[in-house]
């Protein structure tokens, strides 16, 4: 889950993680987002999906997301798929060569925490779009209805804006930035 807080918020929880002793990792990474001609993944009636390539230092991931919509809010949750490539120039020319091209790029600086050995709680500075906290759980097996009941269990310990969630990523937040100027 993701939302977008005030800089205030960032730097309260900022400080309390940091306060709290537990294992943390900061990370720049920059974020290259792709799309397919046909069907496109950004500016349709429903942007659920994306293709990225993260670099961080000389690490480059390939990564598949999908958005899955269920039937209400506790019923939401997304796929995701990734490998590392060894060739970043190489990579992107293969997906030009299949006719999935590059839309935007994305830099952050990411605060990562691992809090209560429940949650995966990232706090994000994204250039150009703001201040985010993303809450996973980190138990990958337990099932989508109790990680979601979680997760708002968290938004509301934390005084979270629930209305502030984004369900469409950085990516849309920032391909609808740049053509909106257009």
């Amino acid at each position: 889950m993701k939302i977008e807080i005030e800089e205030e918020k960032y730097n309260e929880l900022l400080e309390l993680l940091n306060k709290e002793n537990i294992k943390h990792i900061t990370k720049k990474q920059h974020d290259i987002y792709f799309s397919p001609e046909n069907p496109k993944f950004f500016g349709e009636d429903i942007d659920d999906e994306c293709i990225r390539i993260r670099v961080e230092g000389n690490k480059y991931i390939l990564c598949y997301k999908k958005i899955y919509f269920g039937k209400d809010e506790n019923d939401i949750h997304i796929a995701e798929y990734e490998t590392e490539v060894s060739n970043l120039e190489a990579t992107i020319n293969i997906l030009k060569g299949v006719r999935i091209n590059k839309i935007c790029d994305l830099i952050k600086k990411r605060d990562s925490y691992i809090y209560k050995n429940i949650y995966e709680i990232s706090l994000d500075k994204v250039e150009d779009l703001g201040y985010f906290i993303e809450i996973e759980i980190y138990d990958k097996e337990l099932p989508i209805k109790e990680a979601n009941k979680l997760l708002l269990e968290f938004v509301k310990e934390f005084s979270l804006d629930i209305t502030k969630r984004n369900l469409k990523g950085y990516s849309y937040l920032m391909y609808e930035k740049l053509n909106s100027k257009n």
